[in-house]
């Protein structure tokens, strides 16, 4: 594991490097890849903007961690005459930590792994390896002792507000978490709060205004526990509670346990996933109104069930899912959905992003039986029956021109290091 805070990178000059350096492409979908600072500071290679040019593929991929950072997996891909040398170097995150910090640590691991690779080219006689001197008094790293015990807590509240002569708008939400995450168990908690107040003003049959106001709230609560069986299974206990007056819920509760198999090792995450999640249920709900079935409360059983695909390759990126729920007294109760995101790298510069998302929706037990008033349908205060929801989005990238991408101008504005594509989903 290297150091969370790495020595400060000097300053570089601007001049790139000849043709004989080594040529590298970057592929990083995270926004603290800041390309610009890495091609000024890490100057002994030449980036290249296509990976079919280059003689180092550097794959950047993520992950949370337990103290609530990020770990920053990188690994160097060998290929024209490096074929079959390859790398991983990790750097890890601090939580809250700047984003310079973070630019810096990452562009510190990539001089580190790509030094292997350079020292193989004719550059190989220019560089030089040093050691920054520790502090005065900082010997070998020692097991500290945690007072907290792995436990890592969070608060935060955020809101808005804004409007015109006919429109006003308010937002407030607060959360707070507490997650205590270890190789055998994960426990993770967290609260949710929000209320919205949007007015309108309107005119009635005579002309005289008058203002419409739409407030709505909802609160949510969920707890998951799970106990590591191995690399590739685990088990836990999911529990949550919500509370809104768009789904006419007064509250509603769940609570049931779940077994899970990764076909991939869990400490390959970072790249690729294959999950199967299966649980069972108890649900308890209360409702604002009497719903359509006549009820105001009951007690049901539910299953689910999580297929989750992810992979992160030099060719691109999947993300597919698929999740669904069904009520055990009534199989007919149900409601599926299936998430995709694909973003690959059809040929010599030209990428294509594709996502969406579909749910069959059957299981609207808490829809009220009085429906939902004109204003309310207008300004979406209400949930309103329905079969499936869906949403599609892509992207296509085509670049071309030369493959050295080396020279950062700020001038009149960010110089745009961007002739590496991303598709995020």
């Amino acid at each position: 594991m290297l150091p969370q805070q790495p020595a400060p990178l000097p300053a570089a000059p601007s001049t790139p490097p000849g043709p004989e350096a080594l040529r590298v492409y970057l592929d990083c979908s995270t926004l603290t890849c800041d390309f610009d600072f890495v091609r000024t500071h890490i100057t002994f290679v030449s980036w290249v903007r296509d990976r079919h040019d280059a003689q180092v593929d550097v794959l950047v991929s993520t992950q949370g961690t337990a103290a609530g950072g990020t770990e920053y997996t990188v690994t160097f891909i060998g290929q024209q005459g490096f074929e079959g040398r390859a790398d991983t170097l990790v750097y890890d995150a601090p939580p809250a930590e700047t984003d310079d910090a973070v630019r810096r640590g990452l562009a510190h691991v990539m001089s580190l792994g790509l030094v292997r690779y350079a020292a193989h080219t004719a550059l190989a006689k220019d560089l030089e390896v040093t050691r920054a001197a520790a502090p005065p008094g900082v010997g070998p790293q020692r097991q500290r002792h945690d007072p907290w015990n792995s436990w890592v807590f969070s608060v935060g509240t955020s809101g808005n507000l804004n409007g015109e002569a006919t429109y006003r708008y308010g937002y407030f939400s607060g959360n707070l978490s507490a997650n205590r995450i270890t190789e055998r168990w994960k426990t993770q908690l967290s609260a949710y709060g929000s209320w919205t107040r949007t007015s309108y003003q309107l005119s009635d049959s005579l002309g005289n205004p008058y203002w419409y106001v739409s407030p709505t709230h909802s609160f949510s609560f969920s707890g998951l526990v799970v106990r590591s069986l191995g690399r590739h299974w685990s088990a836990g206990v999911q529990a949550s509670a919500q509370s809104s007056t768009y789904e006419n819920r007064d509250y509603n509760y769940v609570v049931g346990p779940a077994v899970e198999y990764d076909l991939f090792p869990y400490d390959q995450s970072t790249r690729r996933q294959l999950r199967f999640l299966y649980g069972v249920n108890l649900e308890r709900d209360r409702y604002d109104q009497v719903t359509l079935f006549g009820k105001t409360a009951q007690t049901l059983a539910t299953q689910t069930v999580t297929v989750a695909l992810a992979l992160r390759e030099r060719w691109g990126t999947v993300n597919v899912s698929l999740n669904g729920s069904q009520y055990l007294h009534d199989l007919r109760k149900y409601d599926a959905g299936l998430f995709g995101g694909v973003s690959v790298q059809l040929v010599r510069g030209l990428s294509i992003g594709v996502s969406g998302d579909y749910s069959a929706v059957h299981d609207q037990l808490y829809l009220p039986a009085a429906g939902a008033t004109q204003q309310q349908i207008l300004v979406r205060q209400r949930q309103l029956a329905t079969q499936y929801t869906y949403f599609v989005s892509y992207g296509v990238t085509y670049t071309f021109g030369s493959i050295f991408n080396n020279v950062v101008n700020p001038r009149f504005g960010s110089s745009g290091g961007g002739s590496m594509s991303c598709f995020c989903f």
